[in-house]
């Protein structure tokens, strides 16, 4: 199977509604402010919005530029671009394009500004993808990508081996699972400067579907459960230890978010 044909799998019409209620909960919506803060995007700029997902940063980004500007969004996944459409059919300022960022189908210095949120660790080929995406972005642009190492996650339970071993099950859902670690450089090598990097951590202290952990529970469950040297009771497990915690001393939940912003000279 194909990178794109596994990525496809995950965000199928059932896995896209479950990503897009985990994106509504509390702490992602205020995660999705913090990241727009870093973004310098002003009126009348030319915005380009990376696996646009269910259309949340899309509408924030036609917000952004006004009537004047105009956002291109891109997704590989089909129910991810109805989602979106959706959301924005009454902002005419955006267009959606199904591609993927090996062959974004814009020209050549095309775009003031554009983010990136969980993508660029689903792609084998990071360095012919970053370089695509200097093509289409001016001089002086920015970019800005949001990317997560699940080795940062801090997840309270009693089974520390069990735990160690799902999480491990879930990094084999991207090629790179610690995407971070090297960005800054491969950002460089493709002829970004003036990379920097925040942090911005993801807490729930109290399990509820209605949280970031609570909802990637099920996701993790659903990915991990399918590999042939786990199963479903491992997971059913697991979920079981990890959502009672509150009732054994405490429900504890931390992952950071790492936050890149870069301009092509």
């Amino acid at each position: 199977m194909s990178d794109k044909d596994s990525t496809l799998a995950q965000f199928d019409q059932a896995g896209a509604q479950r990503l897009e209620k985990i994106y509504l909960t509390p702490d992602v919506v205020q995660q999705r402010e913090q990241i727009f803060q870093l973004l310098q995007v002003k009126p009348g700029m030319q915005a380009l919005d990376i696996g646009c997902g269910p259309g949340l940063t899309s509408l924030a980004l036609a917000q952004a530029v006004g009537d004047k500007g105009r956002v291109d969004a891109i997704d590989i996944a089909p129910p991810m671009l109805q989602l979106a459409a959706r959301r924005c059919e009454h902002a005419k300022q955006v267009a959606f394009h199904q591609a993927d960022v090996l062959h974004l189908p814009f020209a050549d210095g095309a775009f003031d500004v554009a983010l990136a949120t969980q993508v660029y660790e689903y792609v084998a080929d990071l360095d012919a993808a970053f370089t695509e995406l200097a093509r289409v972005m001016q001089s002086g642009a920015q970019v800005l990508l949001v990317d997560t190492d699940w080795e940062s996650c801090v997840w309270a339970c009693r089974d520390e081996t069990r735990m160690r071993r799902v999480m491990q099950g879930w990094s084999q859902h991207i090629p790179h699972p610690q995407l971070p670690r090297s960005l800054v450089q491969r950002l460089q090598r493709a002829g970004f400067a003036k990379v920097e990097v925040n942090t911005i951590p993801l807490i729930n202290l109290a399990f509820s579907t209605d949280t970031f952990s609570g909802g990637m529970m099920g996701f993790i469950a659903s990915f991990v459960g399918g590999l042939p040297e786990y199963g479903t009771q491992l997971v059913a497990d697991w979920q079981a230890d990890v959502s009672s915690m509150e009732e054994a001393g405490g429900y504890f939940f931390s992952l950071n978010r790492y936050v890149f912003t870069a301009y092509k000279p």
